[in-house]
């Protein structure tokens, strides 16, 4: 989940330098054979399955009260107080849905407590028992992470986390047991949920450098191996007949105007080269979570034909709390439908209670975002419920523009000066980039809303 105004990480830039990804080194690219293989276009089979992300499931057992969780709520916006009954209607009404599979675009838990890992676990296998099937990939909170705690009182202490082959292990009737292929250099499969359909599900994670004690990776990246893997993935499907979608937990495209700008590290590294390889090989549906926002954008590349979606879905302790329900039929027509979860039992009317927690913390996170910035707290007072109110209208998708928008009307010259900088990503907050978000036809030849 975004922290307001933070600068993207510089972190890794001496191995990005090394490992960069150049198109050129695609084989789709410079091999004529492979250029011929990718105007195969193999048609969809018709399917139904149910897509969720970052679900950050906190078990109560790790505390719900006192000074120490209550200053960490008041650094976020999850509900994670409520996380367990949220997943648990959320699996209540999944089990019900006609429906072949489901995936999960990672984040699966507050901070990739063993004791959460586990209880996701169960709560997936009702899903599975419900005649389902159940595909993962990993957040960047859940491997690894050297923030897993629990909250006594004032006290933080900290709990077992998990390892990848933990995850794996813990997660293994979820995708890996049933794979047809395994990146050997990450945590990345292919499955086939129907006939005719392959999932490559990416880890896009950066687990590897997480260290005990400290926060974890939020940014992405693919490395060599595993790019090379991808693309041989999708030069087997176009010889076996094969319709490929992706699922992985960092973004493939912008979602706003000033994504990459302000929030690199919610996209995956070297993104637009990656989606052109994904799109000359046909994949149209790229299924995303983790900048817990409600909303699909549109990649267009160098003909009509070349393509690609990034559906992001938002997160189940998030505002507005979504999860989507995607038919596929006629062999080129997804239908994009998005549910909410409206009440669970400790809150009858969630939905209302969902926003205005999101809306009160994040207006607490813009305060203290802004005074780092020395802006007086008049001027702060000034903007801060609008901004926060901007960033929750990305939260929910098909964003409109506000009557009364935020202005620097009233303010010193230093706070001026300070929103200057910033109502960019304000404004494309507000602006809602092609196609809809929430529920939207699409064709999967064109990329043509229906």
């Amino acid at each position: 989940m975004p922290r307001f105004f933070l600068k993207s990480s510089m972190l890794f830039l001496v191995s990005l330098a090394l490992m960069g990804c150049d198109s050129s080194d695609f084989k789709y690219r410079n091999n004529d054979g492979i250029k011929t293989l990718t105007a195969i276009k193999p048609a969809y089979p018709n399917t139904r399955f149910v897509v969720i992300s970052d679900p950050h499931y906190h078990d109560p057992s790790l505390g719900t009260k006192g000074s120490a969780f209550q200053e960490y709520l008041d650094r976020d916006r999850k509900l994670l107080a409520e996380s367990s009954e949220i997943l648990s209607e959320a699996v209540k009404q999944i089990a019900a849905i006609e429906a072949d599979f489901v995936i999960v675009c990672g984040d699966m838990t507050k901070d990739g407590e063993r004791v959460n890992h586990q209880a996701v676990a169960s709560q997936l296998k009702k899903v599975v028992a419900a005649g389902k099937k159940v595909f993962v990939v990993p957040g960047n909170h859940d491997v690894a992470n050297g923030e897993s705690f629990r909250y006594q009182g004032d006290e933080v202490l900290a709990v077992a986390n998990v390892s990848a082959v933990e995850f794996k292990n813990i997660y293994h009737p979820y995708g890996f047991k049933n794979a047809l292929m395994n990146d050997s250099a990450s945590l990345s499969y292919v499955a086939e949920p129907v006939p005719g359909l392959w999932l490559l599900a990416l880890d896009s994670c950066l687990w590897r450098e997480n260290k005990e004690h400290d926060e974890p990776e939020t940014e992405g990246k693919f490395s060599i191996e595993t790019l090379g893997w991808m693309e041989d993935v999708l030069i087997a499907s176009k010889k076996q007949n094969k319709a490929v979608m992706v699922v992985m937990h960092h973004g493939i495209w912008e979602h706003y105007k000033g994504n990459e700008k302000y929030y690199a590290k919610y996209l995956v590294d070297d993104f637009e080269k990656v989606a052109r390889m994904l799109a000359a090989y046909g994949v149209a549906l790229v299924f995303t979570g983790h900048f817990h926002a409600q909303d699909i954008t549109l990649a267009r590349f160098d003909n009509p034909d070349s393509f690609l979606l990034d559906i992001e879905t938002g997160s189940l302790v998030t505002y507005p709390c979504p999860y989507r329900v995607i038919t596929v039929s006629g062999g080129h027509t997804a239908r994009v439908e998005s549910r909410f979860i409206a009440s669970i039992p400790s809150f009858p009317n969630f939905r209302q209670h969902a926003q205005n927690f999101c809306l009160e913390k994040s207006v607490l996170l813009v305060n203290a975002a802004l005074k780092k910035y020395r802006m007086s707290q008049a001027d702060i007072d000034r903007v801060n419920s609008k901004v926060a109110e901007a960033l929750m209208t990305h939260l929910a998708g098909d964003e409109t523009k506000p009557a009364s928008p935020a202005t620097a009307e009233g303010m010193g010259l230093w706070g001026k000066f300070i929103f200057s900088m910033r109502k960019d990503l304000i404004d494309a907050w507000h602006s809602d980039l092609l196609p809809a978000d929430n529920q939207i036809t699409i064709d999967l030849k064109t990329g043509k809303t229906l």
